[in-house]
């Protein structure tokens, strides 16, 4: 789909044992409660979002580990699959979060992603991939390109619940369409300046898995 923007909708993504892996991977970080804090020093926890966003986001470490079914969100077929998806090159480093939205949060502003991000160029997974992103110093600048939107851990979910993913046209106003957050669906778009999207109001928690592909501004 193209309208106002590349995106695509995918349905029972993961085979049931993947997704059940991810959904338990979920589910244990979030049974160690919630921070209320920005920038906490622990984190082991959900802790809200740095920007003013409703909601609270987790950063796994990353793992290539064979029992660990998050390892293929650091694979390099994965970020291959979305690049000849998008038909757009992406270099190896890639960002992964955990987003919760208890019931009651606010629809969020309308955004694009389109910015810089900073990546520690001395670390990587042993496949090539740098996972850890830095405020700058120190760090190589990235442009996010290509983003990832995995719904889980929303059983029950039906229309009126709220948690979607709005898609807006380029004026940051006209809702084209909403995204509802099915367990196992995938949501992936290409990122720039008309990527808008926004969080929608919910009524019911909103789960996800929240991945950035990235490539040099100088290869755009």
């Amino acid at each position: 789909m193209t309208d106002p923007f590349p995106h695509v909708v995918i349905e029972n993504f993961f085979k049931p044992d993947i997704y059940r892996g991810l959904v338990e991977q979920f589910a244990r970080v979030q049974a160690r409660g919630l921070i209320d804090e920005k920038k906490p020093n622990d984190k082991s926890r959900f802790h809200l979002f740095d920007i003013e966003y409703d909601g609270y986001v987790f950063t796994p470490p990353p793992v290539l580990h064979a029992d660990n079914p998050l390892r293929i969100f650091y694979s390099l077929e994965w970020n291959h699959f979305f690049s000849k998806l998008f038909h757009q090159f992406t270099t190896f480093e890639t960002s992964l979060s955990f987003h919760h939205h208890p019931k009651g949060d606010q629809t969020g502003f309308v955004h694009n992603d389109f910015v810089d991000k900073y990546f520690r160029q001395d670390i990587r997974l042993p496949n090539g991939v740098r996972p850890i992103v830095v405020d700058g110093k120190g760090g190589s600048p990235r442009k996010r390109i290509i983003a990832i939107l995995f719904y889980l851990n929303n059983d029950g979910w039906k229309e009126g619940d709220g948690g979607e993913t709005g898609i807006y046209g380029a004026d940051k106003m006209t809702l084209v369409k909403k995204v509802p957050p099915f367990n196992n669906s995938l949501l992936a778009f290409r990122v720039s300046q008309a990527s808008m999207h926004a969080f929608q109001a919910n009524l019911k928690e909103r789960n996800s898995l929240v991945q950035w592909l990235h490539v040099p501004e100088e290869m755009l």
